[in-house]
């Protein structure tokens, strides 16, 4: 649309004129303020004076660019109004002050030469009859019209005035009074400005009045206007005021209802209300203004004589003379399509589009017939001359004006009429085209076509984005009214008949039904290709010599269509098709679009991006199964993929192409056979690599050729032979000649299986159906292949064959064995192309599945395969492989249960029940029932128990040799078991292989038959341990020397072994080794030791409940007496069973050793040790005393306090309360006298000592210690046996 003048295509709405707020410049050039204009709240109505101007001090956005902004905010400018059902709306403009509007027209009498007396006499400027007019003068209708009305001339104009008032230069004192002589000088100042202010909108509205133009004034009220001892709500009744107001309006001359109208400073923050109500109130005004100039257009135009009259006919020019060259007056019918025109741009002006469609009609008739050789309205006068300045103009006139007509019939919500109207011009002017020599086979004609029908399309998608719906075909016949002509005029007539009979269905005409916009701006791209084919046929027309240059359009026509880009043009049309037809959902049409644009793009010598909407596009053609689609597709992908140089996209193409899905000659099947085999062997390209490889993916693209793979068994076992095949069928018609190929490749999930197959050259005649062997395949290293099964074959296929490859694997593991790919390839020395069949996922299918046995011959030759059915149906890519079933037994003999730390042996018996020698080997493993580390775990297993080095849990690959057939094999093997008595697992695999067919690969890999076991063996411990640790006398507790700060312990270890085994167990040696200290001057050695006092222990039979204790005294040396914990050591028994297990008779098992660890030796934290001695066998009436010891470890003295507690048992002498210092590394000796009483047990007389510092509460207690005495506990205390004083 950009291409016609706005004038002629925007929708007009009546035009107001604001005069007072200033211009559109004003309003771009003044700042925003970032809260807006103020707005006031409720409440403020109610301020004080002081408040008030206060107020009025603040500064804010002016009143008057705030209204102005609202006034133009929705100004109507475009090719959709505000809808039928809208709120009045104008178009706004903002003059100055000052301005004038355009006078009346000038009154002047016709020239006397006139052929029309009777025309009017007052002429525009721009008028046909003006000399300098655009038009003059035989033109029609300048776009310069429609724009005087649309920006020019208003229908309303608005002033904006502000009421005067006195305000001085200095701030106002509040405290200041004006006096009552300034009070008259005043009122009479304000008389004076409203008469100026009044006398002035009176002369602007008799102005505006000669031209018919509806004035009004708004009186914009300031808060000085109000006076300073009333609030708002008094000012609205202030009579002062009112009369001011009423002598300016009665003075100016306006109505009070709709002229006249007061903005109070209480609105100021919110006009929106009031641009409305004014806009609404002089809504009527502005449609009346244009209904006026209706009226005098009507009237002018029935003042025009009949065109038909024979005085008003253009007189032909004398045969003897040359036609005159210079232009001619307008004639009636000129001036008939120039009041038409008017006419309906001013009924739209005022929203009568009824109306306005009927006066459109009407011009665009007469002009249609100012195209034809001679008028059929005027007699005698003939067209415009084609390609003339007025014919350019007529026909971009009669273009918009048919524009106008449907834009308007949709606007009424009258499809079929917009329709009808598009038909209609493109029909009429294609008639005219023709007749001129301008018509179907000149770009000039498809470049008009083509914009007519993109200019209506961009005219729908705005109306759609407006509001407007298109009606749905199924319901049309169901909506028909009258204002809109739906159908044609024969389906209208026999709508009756149709009612008439229910079993009739009602009918449409297709061409009478409104469209989405994409399918104008489908025919619109397909009209500009023409165009482009038409203009291109033309420049070739043009290069030949001897042409008839008479018959070309003008240079600046060719120049102009020169410099188009025809194809950018054409895809910008196919792609908002294209956005259009997807949100219709029209999937079908979507793609064929997109085709349409790589073609475009494929014209225009765009190859790479046609070549990608190609691919894009044949995905779904192929899928959905067009063939014939998408073989125009393949070929056009062919022609961008040659011209991009991308051969490997050239070769895909050319294999698709092959396949007899294409309906296409066998010789062009030919031909693209020919053309792939000379690209592959003959063709030299230039820039490519050594060696390209391609991948063909044949089941992504129609392919001519089929493979189908079935494995001969459900399932196998490991080792056993299996058989496959592989069936490979050509279509009917393709290759058209014998195609061979180099190699057959077979790719499995396990890479050892891969066979790759080899062409064998041999020429022989094909058969409809042939079996090859591609058993007893050799391996070979092939070059990019790697270790691979080979063997020749025959690859020579032809149309209407099917070629079955039978071979054979051997799973070596289980697991399931898939066939994942076949590719069949071409292999040349610039190229490696394979043609790839996916295997990887299964397709469905219910047939039943087959195998060809091919039958031999006495020469060894494959005569007449024939078919058998197997179980099941569809492909079997895959074969599940398992363990065949092993006939080998494992027996373990034991004597449990088994003990923690000895040689356990098990004697394991294999015995072979397999009918051939069996190669063995076995593999054990140790594994405690609790999940744990096995890496960590320190019981192990072995063959040799006198050798521990390098003994782990399992055992791996043991030889055990060949069994033969129905016999037996007998190993023995120790399990060691430590520290948990937890129950172990005995996990025995044994592999094995006949000695006919041993794998050349280790175990447990490919070939070798695999035999578990386990068993389960139950630990008990041989030993029970339990130790005391005792102190010995005090003076053991001492210094080596004076000089020495070496502190000697002496301890006394009782070590109590229980043996818990069920069997005898000999034990040979029971020992303490002492662990070494972490501090050098902390030591640890045997005094001596119950074993070493023992001279007869050389070895001895312990039994299930026998105790043996074994006793050590220790003496620990050391010079930190904070060191509490001390480690002694560990204490081992060397053992083993007192009798042989009946596994190993004739073997003699080594002693084993048990370890246990000394529990710590815990001293107490003191830095004060008192010990007692007790003297022994005490005796009633004897006194005995009690000596306490106190050493003091510290270098400071210290305050000891003791307290004894009497008792009934004994009779003390001596302080039951005292207390003594201990010098710094001293000792202090304590005496308790004591004298029996009872005999028997008794409990000493305790004594209770503690430390004291400085300080009070810093009190500890001391522990006393009596050497082999146990130690006391809280209240508890010392009891010795008193013997009586007379024995029984």
């Amino acid at each position: 649309m950009d291409s016609y003048p706005p004038e002629f295509i925007l929708h007009h709405v009546p035009l107001m004129a604001v005069i007072g707020l200033g211009t559109a410049r004003d309003l771009a050039e003044q700042p925003t303020p970032t809260n807006g204009s103020v707005q006031n709240s409720p409440g403020s109505k109610a301020q004080s004076r002081r408040s008030s101007l206060s107020a009025a001090s603040i500064p804010r956005q002016p009143p008057s660019k705030a209204l102005l902004s609202l006034l133009t905010a929705k100004n109507q400018v475009g090719i959709w109004g505000p809808g039928r059902n809208a709120i009045a709306g104008f178009h706004v403009v903002a003059v100055e002050k000052n301005h004038q509007f355009p006078p009346r027209k000038p009154t002047m009498r016709p020239p006397a030469q006139t052929h029309h007396p009777n025309m009017p006499v007052a002429h525009s400027p721009i008028s046909p009859l003006t000399s300098g007019s655009p038009v003059h003068p035989d033109g029609l209708i300048p776009p310069i019209w429609v724009k005087k009305h649309r920006e020019v001339l208003p229908s309303v104009v608005v002033g904006f005035y502000e009421l005067w008032h006195h305000s001085s230069p200095e701030p106002i004192n509040e405290k200041e009074e004006i006096s009552p002589t300034q009070e008259g000088t005043i009122e009479s100042m304000d008389k004076e400005k409203d008469y100026i202010l009044a006398m002035e909108i009176n002369e602007r509205r008799k102005s505006l009045l000669e031209r018919g133009i509806k004035f009004s004034a708004v009186m914009l009220l300031k808060t000085q206007n109000i006076d300073k001892t009333m609030d708002e709500r008094m000012f609205l009744k202030d009579q002062a005021m009112d009369e001011r107001l009423a002598y300016i309006r009665r003075v100016s001359g306006l109505d009070a209802r709709h002229a006249f109208f007061v903005l109070p400073p209480s609105q100021h923050g919110d006009f929106q209300d009031f641009v409305t109500n004014l806009q609404k109130s002089l809504y009527e005004y502005g449609l009346n203004y244009y209904r006026e100039h209706g009226k005098r257009v009507k009237r002018k135009r029935s003042r025009l004589p009949s065109p038909s009259g024979g005085n008003y006919m253009r007189p032909p020019p004398p045969l003897s003379e040359k036609p005159s060259t210079s232009p001619q007056p307008l004639g009636v019918q000129g001036w008939m399509i120039r009041y038409d025109y008017k006419l309906a741009t001013f009924a739209e002006f005022r929203q009568d589009m009824e109306a306005a469609i009927r006066y459109y009609d009407s011009a665009y008739n007469l002009i249609i017939d100012l195209f034809a050789p001679q008028s059929s309205i005027t007699p005698g006068a003939t067209g415009l001359p084609i390609r003339s300045k007025r014919w350019i103009e007529a026909r971009m006139l009669a273009d918009t004006i048919s524009l106008k007509i449907c834009k308007l019939n949709l606007y009424i919500d009258s499809p079929s009429a917009a329709l009808s109207q598009l038909n209609k011009h493109v029909s009429t002017f294609k008639d005219i085209s023709n007749t001129l020599g301008i018509g179907e086979d000149t770009f000039e004609y498809w470049a008009w076509l083509s914009k007519q029908y993109r200019v209506f399309a961009d005219v729908l998608e705005i109306a759609i984005r407006s509001g407007f719906t298109i009606p749905d075909p199924e319901k049309i016949s169901h909506n028909t009214t009258t204002s809109d002509f739906r159908f044609s005029m024969s389906s209208m007539s026999s709508m009756s008949t149709i009612s008439n009979n229910p079993n009739t269905g009602s009918g449409i005409n297709p061409t009478m039904v409104l469209q989405h916009p994409g399918f104008y701006y489908y025919i619109a791209a397909k009209y500009n290709s023409l165009r482009r084919k038409k203009f291109l046929n033309l420049e070739k027309y043009m290069k030949k010599e001897g042409i008839d240059k008479s018959i070309l359009p003008p240079q600046d026509t060719l120049d102009a269509e020169q410099s188009i880009d025809h194809s950018t043009l054409t895809i910008e049309l196919y792609t908002k098709s294209y956005e259009q037809f997807k949100t219709q959902k029209t999937g079908r049409m979507t793609l064929y679009l997109a085709s349409e644009i790589a073609n475009t793009y494929l014209d225009a010598g765009k190859y790479e991006t046609a070549l990608k909407f190609f691919e894009r596009i044949a995905k779904t053609y192929r899928k959905e199964h067009w063939h014939t689609i998408l073989e125009s597709i393949l070929r056009w992908s062919l022609v961008c993929a040659k011209e991009l140089g991308t051969w490997e996209k050239v070769v895909e193409y050319l294999v698709e192409l092959l396949s007899d899905q294409f309906s296409i000659s066998n010789q062009q099947r030919i031909e693209i056979h020919s053309e792939l085999m000379d690209i592959l062997f003959k063709m030299n390209i230039d820039n490519l690599p050594e060696l390209r490889q391609i991948v063909i993916d044949m089941d992504e693209i129609n392919s001519f050729l089929t493979c189908r793979v079935q494995f001969k068994d459900d399932a196998t076992f490991i080792g056993a032979e299996t058989f496959f095949q592989i069936a490979f069928s050509t279509q009917a018609e393709s290759p058209p000649i014998p195609l061979r190929f180099t190699f057959l490749r077979l790719s499995f999930n396990d890479s050892y299986f891969n066979h790759f197959l080899r062409d064998n050259n041999n020429e022989k005649d094909s058969t409809k159906l042939e079996w090859i062997d591609c058993k007893n395949c050799l391996q070979e290293d092939i070059e990019g292949e790697g270790l691979i099964w080979v063997k020749d074959v025959d690859l020579n296929f032809n149309k209407g064959i099917t070629k079955v490859f039978e071979g054979s694997i051997e799973p070596k593991e289980s697991g399931d064995l898939q066939l994942q790919a076949v590719s069949l390839g071409f292999l040349t020395d610039r190229w490696k192309v394979e043609l790839h069949f996916n295997l990887k996922n299964t397709r469905e299918e219910h047939s039943k599945r087959k195998w060809l046995i091919g039958n031999n011959d006495s020469k060894d030759q494959v005569t007449k395969p024939t078919y058998t059915v197997l179980n099941g149906t569809g492909e079997r890519t895959s074969i599940k492989a398992t363990q065949k079933l092993a006939r080998l037994d494992i027996q373990a003999k034991h004597s449990a249960p088994a003990l923690l730390d000895e040689y356990y042996p098990i004697e394991l018996t294999v015995v072979n029940s397999e009918q051939d020698d069996v190669k063995t080997f076995l593999n054990a493993e140790i594994v405690t029932d609790v999940p744990s580390n096995s890496e960590n775990s320190e019981d192990f297993i072995t063959l040799d128990p006198t050798t521990t080095t390098n003994v782990s849990n399992n055992l791996r690959d043991i030889d055990i040799g060949i069994i033969p057939s129905g016999e037996s094999v007998v190993k023995i093997i120790y399990v060691l078991g430590k520290k948990s008595n937890l129950p172990r697992t005995l996990h025995l695999t044994v592999y094995y292989a006949s000695t006919n067919s041993v794998p050349s690969t280790p175990f447990p890999s490919r070939g070798w038959i695999e035999k578990k076991e386990d068993f389960r063996i139950h630990f008990i411990t041989p030993f029970n341990f339990s130790f005391n640790i005792s102190q010995q006398s005090e003076s053991i507790c001492k210094r080596k020397s004076e000089n020495s700060m070496e502190r000697v312990e002496r301890y006394f270890l009782v070590a109590k072994i229980t043996t818990t085994s069920p069997c005898e167990i000999l034990v040979t040696d029971i020992d303490l080794n002492l662990l070494g200290q972490a501090n050098a001057q902390t030591r640890m050695e045997i005094t001596t030791s119950s074993i070493e006092i023992d001279d007869d222990f050389q070895g001895q039979v312990w039994k299930q409940g026998n105790i043996y204790i074994v006793n050590y005294l220790l003496e620990l040396t050391l010079m930190d007496i904070k060191k509490l914990d001390i480690d002694i050591g560990l204490l081992v028994i060397q053992w083993k069973r007192n009798q042989q297990s009946s596994v190993v008779k004739d073997i003699k098992i080594p002693c084993t050793e048990s370890t246990v660890v000394v529990p710590q030796l815990i001293r107490k934290k003191a830095e004060i040790s008192a010990f007692i001695r007790i003297p022994p066998n005490p005796k009633v009436g004897q006194l005995f005393t009690l000596v306490y010891k106190i050493i003091n470890w510290t270098s400071s003295e210290k305050k000891i306090h003791v307290n004894i507690e009497v008792n009934d048992s004994f009779v003390f002498s001596g302080y039951k309360q005292t207390h003594f210092i201990v010098s710094g590394m001293g000792e202090h000796c304590f005496k308790v006298n004591c004298f029996p009483l009872i005999g028997g047990k008794m409990k000493l007389p305790k004594v209770n000592m503690e430390k004291r510092g400085e300080f009070e509460g810093d009190e500890e207690t001391i522990n006393i210690i009596a050497p082999g005495y146990k130690e006391v506990i809280e209240d508890d205390y010392f009891v010795i046996f008193v013997k009586p004083k007379v024995e029984i």
